[in-house]
């Protein structure tokens, strides 16, 4: 039922062509300039270091390296990281 559920969702979405991330709870990653990252719809930290920051979300976690990372800012729906972005990888 939830498929289903998530498919007609989907299909709603892409016929009155608005963003499906925010209604599906889907991630959406956005890196900017390879000193900022930014996720939205994340479900919070996994791990957090200078070098690397793991975030969780509803498909998979987000792993950003890096140096000097930092949390720049964080609320119920939005992240984000700053510092020198070496990579981002979805962890399977």
């Amino acid at each position: 039922m939830k498929k289903k559920t998530g498919r007609a969702v989907a299909r709603l979405t892409e016929l009155m062509d608005i963003p499906g991330e925010p209604a599906l709870g889907v991630a959406r990653v956005t890196v900017t300039g390879g000193h900022k990252v930014q996720i939205e719809n994340h479900r919070g930290l996994l791990e957090y270091e200078a070098d690397r920051i793991t975030v969780n979300t509803m498909d998979v976690p987000v792993r950003i390296r890096g140096r000097g990372l930092e949390i720049a800012a964080m609320s119920d729906l939005e992240l984000a990281v700053t510092g020198k972005v070496d990579g981002v990888e979805f962890v399977r």
